[in-house]
Order: C-alpha cells, then structure tokens, then sequence
C-alpha cells in the first residue's frame, strides 16, 4: 500500500514538472519569437511562435502573436485563424481586436470592423483613437446618429478640438438637430475668428431657424470682408426683401450688378427699386444700359413700361408692353399692363370729352 501510494505521488509530481517545464518551454520560445520579430527575421520568428503555440495551445497571447506575424506576412487566412482562436481563448485580450480589425478593415467588411471597435472599447473605453476611428467608419457607412454618439463622447473630453467640433455639428445639422448644430458653430466661430466658412454656416442655420436678422447681419459681414462673395450679396438680397429693408436691398442689387455686369435681370430688378422710389433718371440710364445688352428682355421692357407710366408717357408706356409681351417670361403680365394702361387711357380720354362738353354747355349758357 505505502509503494502504492509513493508511485502514485512521484507521477503527479512528474506530471506536473512537465507541464512546468512545457510552459516554461513556450514562454522561451515565445521569447525568442519576440526577439526574431524585432530584428526582421520573420520567419525565424513564425517557427519560434508556433512552437509556442503547440506547446501551450490554451494561450491566446501566443496565438495573437502569431497570427499578427502571419497578417503581416500576408498569410491572411491562417491569420484570421489563429487571432479567432485566440478570441475563443481569452475574449478579454484586447490585441487581438486590433489585428482582426485590420484584417477586416483591408476586406472592407467594416461591420466587423465596427464590431472589433466595438470589443475594444467595451473592455477600454478611454481608447480616444479606437473611438475616432469608429466614430468615422459609422459616419462613413451612413449611421449618422451613432457616429455622432461618438464624437459627442470625445468631445466630452475635448470641448475645443476643432475637429470633434466640426464633425459633431456637421451630423447635427445633418440630422436636422438644427438649434443643437448653431451652438457647436457659434463656438467654432469664437475658436476661428475669420473662417468663412463656419461663419456662412452660421448664417445658413440662423435662416433656418427664422432668424433672419440675425442671418442678414451675417451674410452682410460675409459681403463687407469678401466684396467678390456672390453668394452673400444673393442672401443679403433675399433677406432684405424678407424684411423689407429698401437700403440693403439697393446695396445688394447694386453690389450683383457689379459682379454681373451683363445679368440684366439685376438690372431690371433695381430700375423697379427706383422707380417706386421715385428716382426716374437712375432707373432710366439702368435701363438703357440694359436695353443695350439685351433689347428684347421682357423684364427690362416690362421695367421701362413703367417708367414711362410713371413720367405719364402712356404711348410709349404702351410700346415697351407690347414689346415685352414677345417674351414668353413675361407675356401674361405685359398683356395684363396693356389691358390696364389701355383702360386708363380709355377713362382719361371719356374725361377729357365730359370735361369739353361740360366746358361747351357753359359756353352756352353764358352766351344766352
């Protein structure tokens, strides 16, 4: 029974120097592996890597480390095998989502990329670099409220990175978060100053949300800093007409004749501001100068219609009409002139005729 018992102990203690020694083993070879790899001598370490693995295969440190040696000398599907098994092995073993990501991320298989993120940041969420990346790779793919969950969350940490800043209020617009997405740029505007590109934004939000003095007074600025802004002088346009701000409107209108010379469309637009506003010589020399580009331009024609109305030039008032009506833009509206100032023309003649007949009678009267 003793000898029984003293075999059985000197076995279990045989048994378990050898898997001391097999760790042990693994570990030196894993060791080398390491050393092979940092000096360019892959191969050599991909012998010392499997050694290790085949000496202890529950591992996932050793299967990591070798299916990276293996991604990296393009043996990608033997890669993939040996990080998944490492996975199997130990889930919580955060190198290896990195390479699978890798892997995936050449594949374009970006929903297990996504995936991989995913795993890393549940077991580290102060990873700032694995969040960008997802961030972006959600924003690539089109899921715009995730990605913007996570630039929130960097931004959280970072609440002047322009970069976070630019791509939270971009989604924030996007997604129509339209009072969210005007803080982010109003802060952007402070952090900078001169970035018309952040200010026409603004400007473009403000107008958006109704506040059109307050997109007017940035749309103004854009054109005062920038006199080449097409653009801008469109909105300051159609913003002080929104308002009825005449001054502005003039400013704009003249301001786009400068930068169109030949859109006689702005032209014919301001000949109408000044008429209304009585300035008959500086509408008339607009639309000459207009009329010399384009003769034919029902708008011009419609515009100078009213300019002879208004200097009681009712003949020629009628020929401009009846030249704009040959414009198909303005055929309906030139008509409708005719038929009025034709009307009017009608009352003042029926007027004149009472005014000679009553004139006769009292003639008459005087003479008996």
């Amino acid at each position: 029974m003793i000898h029984y018992l003293v075999y059985n102990i000197t076995l279990i203690c045989a048994i378990s120097s050898a898997e001391v020694d097999s760790s042990s083993e693994a570990r030196r070879h894993y060791a080398w592996g390491v050393r092979y790899e940092k000096g360019g001598l892959f191969e050599d370490a991909l012998v010392q890597y499997k050694a290790a693995v085949s000496l202890d295969p529950e591992n996932a440190k050793y299967r990591c480390a070798l299916g990276e040696l293996l991604y990296r000398l393009k043996e990608v599907r033997a890669a993939k095998d040996a990080l998944l098994k490492a996975v199997d092995l130990d889930s919580t073993y955060i190198r290896t989502y990195y390479i699978l990501a890798r892997i995936y991320y050449d594949e374009a298989k970006y929903d297990s990329v996504i995936q991989m993120y995913r795993n890393i940041l549940s077991l580290d969420p102060n990873r700032d670099d694995v969040r960008r990346s997802l961030a972006e790779l959600y924003r690539y793919e089109g899921m715009d409220s995730e990605a913007l969950h996570e630039f929130e969350v960097l931004l959280e940490d970072s609440p002047e990175d322009v970069g976070l800043l630019s791509a939270v209020g971009a989604l924030r617009l996007k997604l129509g978060r339209l009072e969210e997405a005007l803080e982010v740029y109003d802060m952007l505007a402070r952090l900078r100053p001169g970035d018309r590109k952040v200010e026409r934004t603004v400007a473009r939000i403000k107008r958006k949300l109704g506040d059109y003095e307050g997109a007017l007074k940035m749309y103004r600025s854009l054109a005062e800093e920038d006199s080449s802004d097409y653009e801008a002088f469109l909105e300051v346009l159609a913003l002080s007409r929104r308002l009825s701000r005449r001054e502005e409107e003039v400013w704009a209108l003249e301001n786009l004749i400068r930068l169109k010379p030949k859109d006689t469309r702005f032209m014919a637009e301001l000949a109408g501001v000044y008429i209304d506003e009585g300035k008959l010589d500086k509408a008339r020399k607009l639309l000459d100068r207009g009329l010399k580009l384009a003769p034919d331009d029902g708008a011009l024609l419609v515009m100078s219609g009213e300019y002879y109305w208004r200097k009681g030039e009712r003949g020629r008032a009628l020929e401009e009409y009846r030249r704009a009506s040959a414009d198909p833009r303005w055929k309906e509206y030139a008509e409708r002139m005719i038929l009025t100032l034709r009307a009017e023309m009608e009352q003042e003649k029926l007027k004149e005729e009472r005014q000679k007949e009553e004139e006769f009678f009292r003639r008459g009267r005087r003479g008996s």
